[in-house]
């Protein structure tokens, strides 16, 4: 079967690999969508992702929709051919982490398209049932692919304590940041405010009911008075992105830090201003058992995940799509690639 490889550094390459065989416990998966993430666009331009260095051909992606394609697909209460999400993480289930409910510490996770473990650029996958999710009829296979990362942006809601009214700050109109902007819109924010340097992901950001957008942390500064906000969301490659968290954030408030910085180390910053403010820090690790809340928010209506997506093909436009959204270039927040074909 055909499947997208990437060997180093901007270079990617489609290749072919055996047809996966599922084993007794897993099911074998036609994929129909697969969504590209910041963390391929790290392995994609840099190579790597913080210690996970791609030494050997490496099939990247992990946001994904997949036809069930296995006879045994009653077993799953599904009919063959169905669309279903899946959980791109394999917790272990016998760890400290997995057994008080934060799973995605696991110590012995394997993640779908994190070095050595293949993702889901190819045209078959196979899954273990715990990491299958029906969707409602209507899903197509992008809003079902978009789940993955509208789960990140669960698992950091929880992890942000918002309360109503609080006035937040987004840093980052990418992806992730738009969802988390449409997520505290949702549960009762009050002032959202949301920069980004890149002018038409700010301008979208605006669409989806920011406040005020802007370009710089700076401005957000200016716009609360010098006082900050309550919550402050990071989602942004920057490796200040610490430092202007805390320039940000109102004296007690808080700080989730979502992004992942490029080179994955943050700049050092003056200790000062971190001490006199005294907010509660909190980063995340992708996220814990969450599917079933981002279907429920699909559902519901909070997410637009069509605002959200700018591009699509099949894997001959890969290289093409990677280049685009890596390069922020033709407007491209988040593109689907159809390893199968784009269905007419």
């Amino acid at each position: 079967m055909r499947a997208l490889f990437i060997h180093g550094e901007k270079d990617l390459r489609i290749g072919e690999k055996p047809k996966p065989e599922p084993t007794a416990d897993e099911y074998l998966l036609k994929v129909a969508s697969v969504l590209v993430c910041g963390s391929d666009l790290h392995y994609y331009m840099e190579g790597k992702l913080g210690t996970r260095v791609v030494e050997q051909p490496q099939v990247p992606g992990h946001e994904i929709a997949a036809w069930i394609w296995d006879d045994r697909a009653p077993e799953l209460g599904l009919k063959k051919g169905q669309l279903v999400a899946v959980e791109p993480s394999r917790f272990c289930g016998e760890c400290h982490y997995c057994k008080t409910g934060i799973p995605n510490l696991c110590t012995n996770i394997k993640f779908q398209g994190s070095p050595p473990n293949p993702g889901a650029f190819a045209e078959y996958i196979t899954a273990p049932k715990e990491a299958i999710f029906a969707v409602p009829d209507h899903f197509t296979p992008e809003m079902t692919a978009a789940l993955e990362p509208i789960g990140i942006g669960v698992h950091a809601l929880k992890k942000a304590d918002l309360q109503l009214a609080d006035s937040v700050a987004i840093l980052g109109a990418g992806p992730i940041g738009l969802v988390l902007l449409q997520l505290v819109r949702a549960h009762g924010a009050g002032k959202i405010y949301c920069v980004d340097p890149i002018e038409y992901r700010a301008k979208k950001a605006k669409e989806l009911g920011a406040d005020k957008v802007g370009a710089s942390y700076e401005e957000i500064v200016e716009w609360t008075d010098g006082k900050g906000c309550d919550l402050v969301i990071e989602a942004t490659t920057s490796p200040n992105a610490f430092v202007e968290s805390v320039a940000v954030v109102k004296a007690a408030g808080r700080i989730v830090l979502v992004g992942i910085p490029t080179g994955v180390n943050y700049s050092e910053m003056n200790a000062m201003p971190f001490r006199s403010k005294e907010p509660t820090v909190k980063i995340c690790n992708r996220m814990g058992e969450v599917f079933p809340e981002a279907i429920e928010l699909v559902l519901r209506g909070h997410i637009d995940i069509e605002a959200l997506i700018t591009h699509r093909g099949t894997l001959d436009d890969a290289i093409e799509i990677f280049d685009r959204q890596g390069e922020h270039k033709d407007g491209a927040l988040k593109s689907a690639i159809y390893p199968n074909g784009i269905p007419e």
